[in-house]
């Protein structure tokens, strides 16, 4: 079993902190066909994204979130939801909130700022006061958390969404309106900052950083002159 797109994807990271969570490690391998446009592996990914489970046997699971809750089930390793009802609910809340929410409204930024695939200003400006609503609800829901989790005392999938979502925030903060809302919403990078004090949850920032920079690195050679 292993994962299929980039060390760079903060998406394919909140697997691996699932999987690392519980114990494990998952090789992660690039796309087949040299890339996620390939009919290989738009074959195997129903909506062209990454990452993609693959199983020993041949078949496929996509989708970050159902991905992650596979791991979790079917792993051995401590659960990463609480076992309180209330504290499950929360721990849903932060995640839904940090992927649907701050990094939906990054991923504008990312296309049409960062790697200039296109140019769509009026999207980027929707994605951005999205991503800005989504910091304000986290850090109401953070507010009372004081340690490097985001609920109680050990990674739960709050984590593991947050630390790769903030990790992006701050890869692109070269973006000037991505640095005005890490400057409006300072929670974000001083939740990361504590986050890292956790071996497993430390990883994530240094390998996204190291994959996002060879990939910016790339495309600058790739540019025609």
């Amino acid at each position: 079993m292993h994962l299929i797109g980039s060390l760079a994807s903060p998406f394919v990271q909140r697997c691996l902190i699932v999987a690392r969570a519980k114990g494990h490690e998952l090789a992660v391998e690039l796309p087949p066909g040299g890339g996620m446009q390939s009919a290989e592996f738009q074959a195997i990914s129903p909506m062209g994204r990454v990452p993609v489970l693959a199983f020993d046997d041949g078949t496929y699971l996509c989708e970050s979130n159902a991905i992650s809750a596979h791991l979790d089930e079917a792993l051995t390793g401590p659960a990463l939801l609480p076992q309180q009802p209330a504290a499950r609910g929360r721990v849903r809340e932060i995640a839904e909130i940090a992927t649907g929410e701050l990094a939906a409204g990054l991923r504008p930024v990312l296309v049409h700022r960062i790697f200039r695939m296109s140019q769509n200003e009026p999207v980027v400006a929707a994605g951005l006061a999205q991503a800005d609503r989504g910091c304000a609800a986290l850090a109401r829901l953070l507010e009372s958390s004081a340690g490097p989790y985001a609920i109680g005392d050990t990674i739960t999938f709050a984590d593991a969404a947050l630390v790769p979502f903030a990790t992006l925030a701050m890869a692109i903060s070269q973006d000037d309106d991505v640095a005005g809302l890490l400057g409006r919403h300072p929670f974000l990078l001083a939740y990361l900052e504590r986050a890292q004090a956790d071996a497993i949850l430390a990883r994530t920032p240094q390998e996204m950083r190291d994959a996002f920079a060879a990939i910016v690195a790339r495309r600058t050679q790739a540019a025609p002159a």
